[in-house]
């Protein structure tokens, strides 16, 4: 489990507020007085609340080892995993400050699936019947977290994020002689950091890496996703 990750976004978070305080000593010169930041003046009262939504390319981190902890009966082989999708998300921001705003969003991580085969020496146990056996199942939840981000008066800046995701990975799960469905629950914090660009006063394009762990609630399932995401916010 890659839950070294979560390191490197520790230093990440201090880049807005590095850059908060140049901008103070920026606008202490009076840079506005010259005419050099038209830009920032049409933006100096800025919106309360914003709306985002976007789509994204998934990876998972879920191998032959993570499959075998989750669904393996000690019968299988040749057990192959299907780790890449696409996404999406939408949400809702309430700005509390330049730096700082508060988000609530569901997020779609996509499909995850996999193929063995099965021996079929436990099916007397309640293992697998002999034959293929198939897993499929889809992950999607809610986010709550907060956004701290360089000025929204810029043009260009950077943002990370950190929250909580409330996740569901709901699939089926089928052997030569028997189909199932079954739901897996989980709340785990997620990390992330972004470019943002303006395309005009109230409205954004951001470009995103998000990463989440996954961990069940009942400890039958622990992975992790890794997304990168194109999305499109409208300020209100």
């Amino acid at each position: 489990m890659s839950r070294n990750k979560l390191l490197p976004f520790s230093l990440l978070l201090l880049l807005p507020v590095a850059s908060e305080a140049g901008s103070h000593l920026h606008n202490s010169y009076g840079h506005d007085s010259y005419g050099r930041s038209s830009y920032h003046s049409s933006r100096s009262h800025q919106p309360s609340a914003y709306f985002f939504g976007g789509v994204s390319v998934t990876q998972f981190d879920f191998g032959v080892d993570e499959y075998q902890y989750s669904f393996g009966d000690r019968s299988q082989s040749d057990i192959s995993t299907n780790s890449d999708s696409t996404g999406g998300r939408i949400g809702f921001g309430l700005q509390l400050s330049q730096n700082l705003a508060f988000e609530l969003g569901y997020v779609n991580l996509g499909d995850l699936s996999s193929e063995a085969f099965s021996d079929g020496s436990n099916v007397a146990t309640g293992g697998f019947a002999p034959g293929n056996v198939f897993m499929d199942g889809d992950l999607s939840g809610a986010t709550l977290g907060l956004r701290l981000s360089t000025p929204m008066s810029e043009p260009v800046g950077f943002f990370t994020r950190v929250g909580l995701y409330g996740w569901e990975f709901d699939g089926v799960l089928e052997d030569s002689q028997d189909r199932g469905r079954f739901t897996v629950t989980g709340t785990d914090v997620y990390l992330g950091l972004g470019l943002r660009l303006a395309m005009a006063d109230n409205a954004d394009v951001q470009l995103s890496y998000d990463y989440y762990p996954l961990e069940a609630e009942d400890k039958s399932m622990d992975f992790a996703a890794d997304t990168v995401s194109l999305d499109f916010v409208l300020r209100f």
